[in-house]
This record gives structure tokens, C-alpha cells and sequence, in this order.
């Protein structure tokens, strides 16, 4: 990823987004935009895009919410996040050719990353903590991963027409 102003400004600007929607759904545990964003810049500028603005977002969010180990174990499961996304860019260029498929394929991705997530945050947990039972830890988190998943369908269904609107991208991949 070849760095210029313009790309520092949106990594800047998406991760801002990211931020203050964090901060406005802190009322509901687990739902926020982060994922969906990290997700959609992966599929359309690549795996450097998606990591950069979620580790700057979970950063500057986690200084105003709270700091701790978790912040690096979420960086780690975005990471991961952005991996698959990347995995599945093939068929996000192709979307236009198949709307009707990329209508249901994409959300119920973006729904599956949010227990992707919440499974890669409970393994670094128990092997950061011994003696836990992982699969106990996990199934006392799993209705918050269910959050997790139901919010980013909904942030994809709602969001992601929006942004393509918008089309940002045609200066940023040169």
C-alpha cells in the first residue's frame, strides 16, 4: 500500500466513523460498526486498509472506554477478521454480476465474523488465563457474540448501500 495523504486522511475519517459509532452503541454490549467497516474497507482496498483502521479504532476507542489486555486481543481477532474478509474479495468483485446472491452472502458474513471474533477473543483469553475451561468461557460469551452477529447484519444491510454511494475509492487505488 503505497502511503499518501489522501489515504491517511480516509484511514483517519473511516476510523473516526468507527469511534464514535462504538461510543454511541456502548448502550448495547456488542453492537457496533467496527467489524462491518473493517470488513467492507478489506474487501474493497485490501487486507492493509482493514487492519489499520481497526487498530486504530479499537486504540482510540479503548483509551476513551477502557484499556487493557483485551485491546490487544481484539486487535488480533480483527486482524483475523480482515484475513477471511480478504479470502472472500474474489467474489466481492464479482458482485455485480450476482446481486440477488451478494444481498444475503455478504450480511450473513459479516454476521458470521461477529463469532469468529468473539470465538478468536475467548481462545486468547483462556490461554492467557489458565485453568479456564474454554468452552465453558465461550458458551457464557456466546449471546453477546449473537449481538455481535445480529448487529453487523444489520449495520451491513443498513450501512454498507450508503458507502457504496458514496464510492470514495477511485483516488485511493492508484
Amino acid at each position: 500500500m503505497k502511503i499518501s495523504t489522501q489515504k491517511i486522511a480516509f484511514i483517519a475519517m473511516m476510523s473516526a466513523f468507527c469511534v464514535i459509532g462504538r461510543l454511541g452503541m456502548l448502550a448495547f454490549p456488542n453492537v457496533q460498526p467496527i467489524t462491518v467497516v473493517v470488513i467492507w474497507m478489506t474487501l474493497e482496498l485490501g487486507w492493509g486498509y482493514g487492519v489499520s483502521i481497526s487498530i486504530l479504532s479499537i486504540l482510540i476507542s479503548n483509551l476513551l472506554i477502557s484499556m487493557g489486555p483485551w485491546t490487544l486481543y481484539q486487535m488480533i481477532s480483527f486482524s483475523i477478521v480482515c484475513l477471511c474478509a480478504t479470502l472472500l474479495s474474489p467474489l466481492w468483485k464479482k458482485r455485480a454480476r450476482y446481486p440477488k446472491v451478494s444481498f444475503f452472502i455478504f450480511p450473513i458474513f459479516a454476521g458470521l465474523m461477529g463469532y469468529l471474533y468473539g470465538f478468536i477473543i475467548s481462545g486468547i483469553w483462556v490461554l492467557s488465563m489458565p485453568g479456564l475451561n474454554f468452552w465453558i468461557y465461550y458458551a457464557n460469551g456466546i449471546l453477546f457474540d449473537t449481538y455481535h452477529a445480529l448487529g453487523n447484519i444489520a449495520f451491513w444491510i443498513l450501512l454498507i448501500p450508503i458507502f457504496e454511494r458514496l464510492n470514495p475509492f477511485e483516488k485511493l487505488k492508484k
